[in-house]
């Protein structure tokens, strides 16, 4: 089983646009080719434990992601969220590989969707794009909004003040 942790996926990402494997992946999800059953939910006290699968017909591998929310983490100097995605072979059941993304493939395609959406309903004139939040959501957001608009116009809110790129 191979490992690949924050850094390395991270050197990945900036290689690639990973939009068109989102976008196709949801297009496969739409014409029933892909098996995405019911979330698992784990309740815990300060928190919940998310878990999600799904496999493509015809790939070789399966995913099973799981991920985290601890809201009061931020008081520890922790991110609320976490997780890790479980590769594995669609064959034999193999574990293939631990993606230690820390959650941040979930934020990217989040923010994809996002992206993904704008792209496909938004007008085509759009004179400011607003974003609500100052956090990795809202950073992302706008990272892969830059891909689907020409619009340079950004209002924010948030209750804390940051830079966004």
């Amino acid at each position: 089983m191979r490992v690949i942790d924050r850094q390395t996926i991270d050197a990945i990402l900036t290689k690639i646009d990973p939009s068109g494997a989102i976008a196709a992946g949801f297009q496969a999800y739409s014409q029933g080719k892909a098996t995405v059953p019911p979330v698992g939910h784990l309740p815990l006290p300060g928190g919940d434990c998310h878990i999600k699968y799904g496999h493509m017909a015809g790939d070789d591998i399966y995913v099973v992601k799981i991920a985290s929310g601890f809201h009061g983490n931020a008081a520890l100097g922790l991110p609320a969220g976490n997780g890790c995605m479980l590769v594995f072979c669609a064959q034999t059941g193999a574990l293939l590989a631990l993606l230690q993304d820390e959650g941040y493939l979930t934020e990217i395609r989040t923010a994809i969707a996002g992206q993904i959406a704008a792209r496909l309903l938004a007008p085509r004139h759009v004179s400011a794009i607003g974003i609500l939040g100052t956090g990795m959501q809202a950073r992302l957001q706008l990272k892969y909004l830059r891909g689907a608009t020409d619009c340079r116009t950004v209002l924010v809110w948030g209750r804390r003040t940051i830079a966004l790129e």
